[in-house]
C-alpha cells in the first residue's frame, strides 16, 4: 500500500509539472499574439503616411 502512495504522488507531482509548464506556454503564445496584433495594420493605418505601405 505504501508503494501505490509513493507511486501516486509521484504521477501527481509529474501531472503538476506538466500542468504548469503548458499554462506557461499558453500565456507565452497569448502575449506574443497579443503583441503581434498590437503592431499590426490597424495601428500602422492610424497614421495616413504609412497606411498606404500597410495595405
Amino acid at each position: 500500500m505504501e508503494i501505490l502512495a509513493r507511486r501516486l504522488t509521484i504521477i501527481t507531482l509529474l501531472m503538476t509539472v506538466f500542468a504548469i509548464s503548458v499554462a506557461a506556454a499558453v500565456e507565452t503564445d497569448a502575449r506574443r499574439h497579443e503583441k503581434m496584433q498590437r503592431y499590426g495594420t490597424a495601428s500602422a493605418c492610424s497614421l495616413p503616411v504609412s497606411c498606404h505601405t500597410a495595405l
